[in-house]
């Protein structure tokens, strides 16, 4: 991957931001990030349908959502379940991007960050999806099974993302042409793989996740991959992913005990998003930015200078359920973060 940072540090945000108003949360990412790497909000408490895991979920079979107990699972008992699982899986193979699209209902950010990037030019957008992985775990079958188990519905289910995110770049494209597109594959429940109550295949994983990755890549976007929790580093880290971004305020030292998967990544010019602002204790506190700069700086010298001194700072994870004064806070520490590392 070739170097695509204009400076030594750009600043990003996740996804979930607590606002319920699309353009005034749009308008403060312009405000802050227009100059580093914009992103749409996932407005979680402005509807149901923006969490993270039924964001995506149009496209799939018999998924049944309840706003009012807030659960979304999918109905593999209904009589009709194989008729639309196979009518899924013929819009993949026909390529037809459209039957996957997101609705604004489910993506109301999306939707404004676009009505923005008609009007600004931006050097680079970022979009996510969840990852399957994530959603194969925390969504249920009619049996109460995670959906991860079904392997005909899991299979569905990485085409029907992989179909998603391809939507979203074209989409990118068509209001904002001359930026760079990155998209983030969010993967919270990698953090659960390899414990005593989630076996899952390592190889397998891995080549769930680059088909993903193989398709943003061929509709010329940038792939990266977020979690924000402590995992197995070496599975994200095999993957053909471009862009790691990790909770570094609280998982760094975890990340650093696999120097042999880093320097590879890194070999290859991959790029660390390093989140380093915290979203959860300190994040209530008064943040010290000099006290973040100087974690870098000494993970940095740590290793001897296998971290480079050049990525991305972004929050350690989403704001969506912090209060609003909160999130802002720290999406603006991270911006002025990302200008003073590149002085």
């Amino acid at each position: 991957m070739k170097k695509i940072l204009k400076r030594k540090f750009l600043a990003c945000g996740i996804g979930s931001f607590p606002s319920i108003d699309p353009k005034e949360a749009c308008q403060f990412i312009h405000n802050y990030f227009n100059d580093d790497i914009i992103f749409w909000p996932q407005l979680t408490r402005n509807n149901f349908l923006e969490n993270m895991y039924v964001q995506f979920s149009q496209g799939l079979p018999c998924v049944e959502i309840d706003n009012n107990n807030k659960t979304v699972f999918i109905n593999n008992e209904k009589n009709n379940f194989e008729e639309e699982l196979e009518a899924s899986l013929g819009h993949y193979l026909d390529g037809d991007l459209d039957y996957f699209s997101i609705s604004q209902d489910y993506a109301s950010g999306f939707y404004a960050m676009l009505d923005l990037a008609r009007k600004n030019k931006y050097d680079f957008f970022k979009g996510q999806i969840i990852g399957p992985i994530s959603f194969g775990l925390s969504v249920k079958q009619k049996n109460q099974q995670a959906v991860i188990y079904s392997q005909e519905l899991y299979q569905a289910i990485v085409k029907v993302l992989t179909m998603k995110a391809s939507w979203q770049i074209r989409e990118i494209k068509k209001a904002s042409p001359k930026s760079k597109i990155i998209i983030f594959i969010d993967e919270p429940y990698l953090v659960s793989v390899g414990s005593s109550f989630v076996s899952l295949d390592k190889s397998k994983i891995i080549s769930d996740l680059d088909e993903i990755i193989q398709a943003i890549h061929e509709n010329d976007a940038i792939a990266g991959i977020h979690c924000c929790g402590n995992t197995d580093w070496s599975i994200i880290l095999e993957t053909q992913i471009d862009i790691l971004s990790f909770d570094a305020y609280n998982y760094l030292d975890n990340l650093l005990l696999y120097k042999n998967e880093i320097k590879r990544f890194l070999s290859r010019e991959g790029i660390l998003a390093w989140g380093i602002v915290p979203t959860s204790g300190e994040a209530n506190l008064e943040i010290n930015k000099q006290e973040l700069i100087e974690k870098i700086k000494q993970a940095v010298k740590k290793t001897e200078g296998l971290l480079p001194q050049e990525g991305i700072i972004t929050p350690s994870c989403g704001t969506g359920t912090l209060d609003l004064e909160t999130a802002k806070k720290i999406h603006v520490v991270a911006c002025e973060l990302a200008h003073d590392l590149s002085a």
